[in-house]
């Protein structure tokens, strides 16, 4: 009995395996001969795409807004140089730059840089639809390098200005121009830094309190747009870092807040008659230093708070009441720790404004709220007396 259930064991065990190794021989793909793999090539392109749900991107629903309201800028211009042959003499030679604009209204201002349109004799806008209009000179500021221009147009798309003091490092960013001349491009980043301050951009120009970011930007990007997640304008793009020569981006871009562009471009706009004004710099009027360390703890004053002034005679300032060795604790509600807090803090006025300084007055023990009215900052600044 033992015997028999051995051999029906052994024999059911057999054919489990021929039947496994004949299974496992038709589970191995036969080779198809060259004209089988090329019908079966052909069927498979011949497919139509898979259609999938892209979903909610938010960063093609703020290209759709922020896009048609940026434009590019050619201009010409005239520069004297040498003569190819090495002459002394002079000749003049014509010069043609690209550059990029941002739609403010829709009946034709536009912002750009400052450096777009310096020196040029003429100034050609093309629209995201591909036409194009000459342009006038507004106005333009070259501190800060912005710039207005208008065409003669109306009904166009124009760009939602966002709040660039509440923008925060790491959030999304999207720069938008005509790099090198080749028409509309977006490129995508983060913002970087805040508040960059003291950049060399040439010889003449010092960028301060910019907005950095790692978004592409190159040659022609200069004046276009920086928006938000929402499409919303933040930034006018301004400026590179570049290790070449040919100023190729390497990830370091700046561009000019929109809460500055916002006053210099109302102050352009309010103002702006031809040819040409330079936009008004508001100005208190005071000289001012950090607290020294022993009169800061004689006055129980915490570490890095409040400057030192000195008031400048006929200034703002001066005319308000401010005395020499006040302590400006705060302009209009902003803390003042350094002398950076005081210039962004005028900065961030208008001329004619009234603004609340709060100060110590080390001589009386207390502190005061003092008015000033903000007047135009002179040409020649007063000298304070010896």
């Amino acid at each position: 009995m033992a015997v028999r259930r051995i051999c029906v064991f052994l024999l059911v065990f057999g054919m489990g395996i021929g039947v496994g190794m004949m299974m496992l021989r038709a589970s191995v793909a036969r080779p198809v001969t060259a004209s089988e793999a090329q019908r079966r090539a052909l069927r498979l392109l011949d497919q139509p795409p898979v259609v999938t749900p892209v979903g909610d991107n938010k960063i093609v629903a703020a290209v759709r807004r922020i896009e048609p309201a940026v434009v590019n800028i050619d201009t010409v211009g005239r520069v004297h140089t040498e003569d190819d042959s090495g002459a002394s003499w002079l000749i003049e030679q014509e010069v043609r730059g690209k550059g990029s604009g941002v739609i403010l209204t829709p009946d034709g201002y536009i912002l750009t840089n400052n450096h777009v349109i310096d020196g040029a004799n003429r100034i050609r806008v093309t629209l995201p639809n591909g036409r194009w209009y000459y342009a006038r000179l507004v106005g333009r500021d070259p501190q800060t390098d912005l710039a207005v221009v208008r065409i003669e147009a109306s009904g166009l798309p124009v760009a939602e200005l966002g709040d660039s003091d509440r923008l925060q490092v790491g959030e999304w960013c999207i720069a938008v121009g005509n790099p090198l001349g080749l028409g509309s491009t977006i490129t995508v980043g983060v913002v970087s830094a805040l508040n960059r301050r003291n950049l060399q951009i040439d010889e003449n120009h010092v960028l301060d309190g910019a907005i950095q970011t790692d978004a592409a930007i190159n040659r022609g990007n200069s004046g276009g747009a920086l928006a938000n997640e929402n499409g919303q304008l933040i930034g006018i793009n301004t400026a590179i870092l570049s290790s070449g020569p040919n100023g190729g981006s390497i990830g370091l871009g700046f561009a000019i807040p929109v809460n500055t562009v916002r006053r210099v471009a109302r102050d352009l706009i309010e103002r702006g008659k031809a040819p040409l004004h330079i936009a008004q710099q508001p100005w208190l009027g005071i000289r001012y230093r950090a607290v020294p360390e022993d009169i800061g703890q004689a006055l129980g004053l915490p570490p890095y708070r409040g400057v030192v002034i000195n008031v400048l005679p006929e200034s703002p300032a001066s005319l308000a009441g401010l005395q020499d060795e006040d302590i400006v604790l705060a302009i209009d509600g902003k803390p003042i720790g350094d002398e950076r807090d005081v210039r962004d803090a005028i900065k961030d006025s208008r001329v004619g404004a009234k603004a609340v300084v709060h100060i110590l007055r080390p001589a009386e023990r207390r502190e005061l709220d003092i008015p000033v009215v903000l007047q135009d900052r002179p040409e020649r600044v007063p000298l304070l007396p010896q």
